[in-house]
């Protein structure tokens, strides 16, 4: 195996306007990307076929199981497994020094000296992008694992075969530390099939959750700014890889995600979920450029329109303050607009509308 790379900087976020200037310069080097094709027995020797990257904060009771749930991986190709922890004030550095011991060849740590964020994970994950070696990666946080000895031999077989698709997912459980029953977690396939192209992606129709993901490493090294956007998350991770090609959902259930209390997104609020979602939904409309906006304004028409009726159809939330109703009866009236146009221009100009749409980069 390769040495393992030095440990990357943790990067500041800078400025909105510098991460689009700087993600819409990747995306146009990539224009002419395609799949990197050949048998696995012809990858390069010395590098992983498959990167796993870890990401971890203060999750000494879950890392080993983590681990444990890689390194049980019944495949015949070579993985890495790299440790990206943000300056955890537990025993975590500590058991994954101890697995990198005991497979040096395997696990790599990447330790950030100051704490990047916990909270605002994307600053700690970006870097985790920046070791990724293989032809393609997975992602699992510290405190979920992996069920299936098979899942990464399935879906890289999956990938082999199918260069139409940029990602494999499969479904997910989501379970409690408490006496509760583990249940489904994700995906949602509202579109009703397995297949997920950009538009299920960016209307949230078809969401994955990270644990459940191997995909191409299309970006090797070298990720776009908007991965470490504070509205970041597994939902604007796939629209970006969406941009590549298709998601396809295996309908396996080989991977869990652990609800508890120290979790980052297990604890936050019903409203505080909806406020992040419509963030990530408009920087990444500018991130991913004007030939998505349509699909975009058709996603945040549905999603608005779904917040402002939810105080009367679900028990979780009885009522919406009047700055949260302001801000997305806002955004429910510029994506109807959008909506509408959009619709108008087909009916009037057909398919030459949508063609002048998708040209637009």
């Amino acid at each position: 195996m390769a040495t393992p790379l030095p440990n990357p900087d943790s990067p500041s976020s800078g400025s909105f306007i510098s991460r689009l200037l700087k993600t819409r310069r990747r995306f146009k080097a990539l224009k002419k990307w395609s799949p990197v094709t050949g048998s696995i027995k012809e990858f390069e020797v010395g590098r992983p076929l498959v990167s796993v990257m870890v990401i971890t904060y203060n999750h000494e009771h879950y890392i080993r199981e983590a681990l444990d749930s890689i390194l049980m991986q019944e495949c015949d190709f070579p993985i890495e497994i790299n440790v990206i922890d943000d300056a955890s004030t537990d025993n975590t550095q500590a058991i994954v020094q101890e697995y990198s011991q005991r497979f040096p060849d395997i696990v790599n740590c990447y330790f950030n000296k100051v704490n990047a964020g916990h909270v605002a994970t994307q600053l700690n994950t970006i870097r985790g992008f920046k070791t990724l070696r293989g032809r393609y990666f997975a992602l699992l946080e510290g405190d979920d694992y992996w069920t299936d000895p098979g899942k990464l031999a399935k879906q890289v077989d999956f990938l082999e075969l199918h260069n139409e698709y940029v990602a494999c997912a499969h479904q997910t459980m989501k379970v409690f530390e408490d006496s509760r029953p583990p249940e489904h977690f994700l995906p949602f396939k509202a579109f009703g099939r397995n297949t997920a192209e950009m538009f299920d992606l960016i209307s949230m129709a078809g969401v994955f959750h990270l644990s459940s993901i191997v995909y191409r490493n299309v970006f090797q090294q070298d990720p776009p700014a908007c991965l470490f956007d504070d509205a970041s998350c597994e939902v604007t991770i796939n629209m970006t890889y969406g941009v590549f090609g298709k998601f396809f959902c295996l309908d396996d259930y080989m991977s869990a995600y652990r609800v508890h209390e120290g979790g980052v997104f297990s604890v936050r609020t019903q409203v505080k979920h909806w406020h992040f979602h419509l963030q990530g939904f408009r920087r990444f409309a500018l991130y991913l450029g004007p030939r998505y906006w349509i699909m975009f304004a058709h996603a945040v028409r549905g999603f608005t329109r779904y917040v402002l009726l939810a105080p009367s159809k679900t028990k979780e939330v009885t009522s919406l303050r009047f700055t949260t109703r302001v801000l997305f009866t806002v955004h429910f009236a510029v994506a109807a607009f959008i909506s509408t146009f959009s619709r108008t221009g087909l009916r009037t100009y057909g398919r030459g509308f949508r063609d002048m749409i998708m040209r637009i980069r």
